[in-house]
């Protein structure tokens, strides 16, 4: 029994007529019949019953169209799930991510990505970056979202967004009244900053703004995540440097935004994916991710 046995029986017996059915597959009468009369052979019952005026079903007939229809339905089904899993447009999608990644970057993504492929499943796992290099290495994961730096043959990269980096004030701090703020003049604070991860990422960064800006010995805070850190410098525990969009998407009662004074420095967000893995649904997401970036630069 073949596929072709399943349609040809159930255009017969919709038709309930062997030469309207030959025409509608395409294919001789007598072929058409030949068909059949094999379907019923391998079955060893009777489907149709034929005589020179009609063509009707036999209550064998009836059943076997019951289920030959349904799959049918089933396998168009597959051909067609399949056929948009393979386009990109379908399947599942693991996405690793920072936690600052969740309150600047991934929402405009995310807003972007399911309006041009909303059959593809998505879970978001909020990961330390040296969990999410881990993750992908485990296959775990399909791709990260986090602050990095490194040199790695098995991992590819792109730019999600750059960002300059700014301080966090406590409001009422006596730096609070410049537009710009000299990193020098906040020597003697104490500086609240994610804590340092087994690949080198926002933590180092900050390190190196810091002395670039004259502050060589620092006092440090470690804090798990950088919103941590802002809600701590409300709280009049330190001061903290962080992503502008901050400024935006991260409003909080008794702290302050102001800009560094100086050559800026930048906070490079990547997306970090396996070299010798990126299945269409993938290469989707990649592709809408630089095109949100562009469209963002854009505007």
């Amino acid at each position: 029994m073949e596929i072709r046995h399943l349609r040809y029986f159930c255009v017969l017996a919709e038709q309930l007529h062997f030469t309207k059915a030959a025409v509608l597959l395409n294919v001789a009468q007598p072929s058409l019949s030949h068909q059949i009369k094999q379907l019923e052979d391998e079955l060893g019952t009777l489907l149709v019953e034929r005589t020179n005026r009609r063509v009707r079903l036999t209550a064998a007939g009836e059943v076997f169209l019951a289920r030959a229809t349904r799959i049918l339905e089933q396998i168009d089904q597959a051909i067609r799930e399949t056929a948009r899993a393979g386009q990109g447009d379908a399947g599942s999608l693991v996405i690793g991510v920072i936690s600052t990644a969740v309150c600047s970057v991934l929402p405009e993504l995310m807003r972007s990505f399911r309006r041009e492929s909303p059959n593809i499943a998505i879970d978001i796992r909020e990961m330390e970056p040296g969990e999410q290099v881990e993750a992908l290495r485990k296959e775990a994961i399909d791709i990260g979202l986090l602050f990095l730096s490194i040199q790695d043959p098995t991992l590819d990269s792109a730019l999600v967004s750059r960002e300059r980096l700014i301080v966090a004030l406590p409001a009422g701090h006596r730096a609070a009244s410049a537009e710009k703020v000299r990193l020098r003049d906040l020597e003697s604070e104490t500086f609240l900053i994610p804590r340092q991860q087994s690949v080198p990422g926002f933590h180092e960064l900050v390190l190196n703004t810091l002395r670039a800006g004259g502050v060589s010995f620092p006092r440090l805070q470690p804090t798990r995540l950088l919103q941590t850190a802002v809600f701590l410098v409300a709280g009049q525990i330190g001061v903290a440097l962080v992503p502008e969009s901050f400024q935006q998407h991260l409003k909080v009662r008794g702290c302050v935004y102001r800009e560094l004074a100086g050559a800026p420095s930048h906070a490079d967000l990547i997306g970090l994916w396996r070299r010798d893995n990126v299945p269409p649904v993938l290469r989707r997401f990649i592709h809408q991710m630089k095109r949100v970036k562009m469209e963002k630069e854009l505007r």
